[in-house]
């Protein structure tokens, strides 16, 4: 059984298809990046996982059921692309806030996870003392905390500098060879696909839909140093190959 799976899933707003016959098998502990032009679906598709979207038809299955029932079992760690943090609290008190909402206990306290992200010395900061960086670290502690087999990420470096976006997607590696999930990424930037993701899966606009699928098999842990290997270049070029002829195929479509 997969631990996803998508099956013609289409996704219709009104008289807009968004996406098209989406079939996609996610296996337990994969790491899945989707990326396209902008308007091709990729967050839709992440957010019929979460269960804020229902699909049009087709379905989507989670560890084999319907998404809202892993929701509600409390399965699901979600990060967004700004941190979804409350100011007013402490970074303990953030992260514990999942563990009051939830109810569920992970194998680590607040105060344990956080010390394993390297924030053990900023426990009673506020989101406003911490860098970008810092903030997206206990966002992630706050949605992994309670240990959740599934991780959704909505382009979750997007705002950052791109050194500090390096540092994350090689903590985030690393974080996840501690502790495997099932991980969906959503992303523009085909670096941060090959460096993070087991497949990339490129989609065609208008509807959405898979056109390509690009497999990456760089050992782990993918440090950065990765990206001065002439192999790293080679499969972003692929990856960049995949996504312009998608463009190019609906720039002659819209024509």
């Amino acid at each position: 059984m997969s631990a996803i799976s998508f099956k013609k899933l289409s996704k219709s707003f009104g008289a807009v298809q968004a996406l098209q016959d989406i079939n996609i098998e996610i296996t337990e502990g994969e790491f899945i990046a989707l990326i396209g032009p902008s308007g091709c679906g990729k967050t839709t598709v992440l957010r019929h996982i979460i269960d804020l979207e229902t699909p049009t038809s087709g379905e989507v299955l989670v560890g084999g059921k319907p998404p809202d029932e892993i929701r509600r079992e409390h399965k699901m760690g979600t990060v967004f692309q700004r941190p979804a943090l409350v100011p007013s609290k402490t970074v303990l008190e953030n992260v514990q806030l999942t563990l009051d909402i939830t109810g569920v206990t992970g194998p680590l306290s607040p105060k344990e996870i956080l010390t394993n992200f390297g924030l053990g010395q900023f426990l009673h900061h506020y989101p406003h003392q911490l860098s970008g960086g810092m903030q997206q670290r206990v966002n992630i502690a706050a949605a992994m905390v309670h240990n959740p087999p599934f991780l959704m990420m909505d382009e979750p470096f997007s705002a950052l500098d791109e050194m500090t976006r390096e540092y994350m997607c090689e903590f985030v590696g690393e974080v996840l060879i501690k502790d495997p999930k099932t991980v969906v990424l959503v992303t523009h930037s085909m670096d941060e696909a090959v460096m993070l993701a087991d497949r990339i899966i490129v989609l065609a606009p208008r509807p959405g839909r898979i056109e390509k699928t690009v497999h990456v098999d760089f050992a782990r842990p993918r440090r950065r140093s990765l990206k001065t290997d002439p192999a790293f270049g080679d499969k972003v070029l692929e990856v960049r190959r995949e996504l312009y002829g998608v463009e190019e195929d609906a720039e002659e479509e819209a024509a």
